[in-house]
């Protein structure tokens, strides 16, 4: 398999300065795999709630163009109220459904949601 270059963010940074193993175990490119395979998991095995349009389109506003990390997933169901798409019933009935879900069950929306 040819080789592929992907950006360094911070995160990936970190992981590899964490992984100094020499041959197959504790490469970059090893755990990196390891991490998405769990994280497939978790995004296959986590219930979400199923989304009317209008809730996605409320949705996108939330989470395009924002860096999903914990103050953003935390206060998601806070920005739904701020948002300028849908009536305010339809954001307060979004608000309910995301102030109950967990922190990875609000990640999974996110991803089931294609955005």
């Amino acid at each position: 398999m040819a080789r592929k270059q992907i950006w360094m963010n911070p995160p990936l940074e970190r992981l590899a300065e964490q992984a100094t193993g020499k041959g197959r175990d504790g490469t970059f490119s090893h755990r990196l795999g390891n991490i998405v395979e769990r994280y497939e998991v978790i995004m296959k095995l986590t219930i979400v709630p199923e989304l009317t349009n209008i809730e996605k389109m409320i949705l996108g506003e939330v989470v395009r163009g924002s860096i999903i990390n914990p103050t953003t997933t935390r206060h998601m169901g806070e920005s739904v109220m701020d948002c300028a798409s849908g009536t305010n019933e339809e954001r307060k009935a979004l608000h309910d459904k995301i102030i109950k879900l967990s922190p990875s069950e609000r990640i999974a929306l996110i991803e089931s949601s294609g955005l």
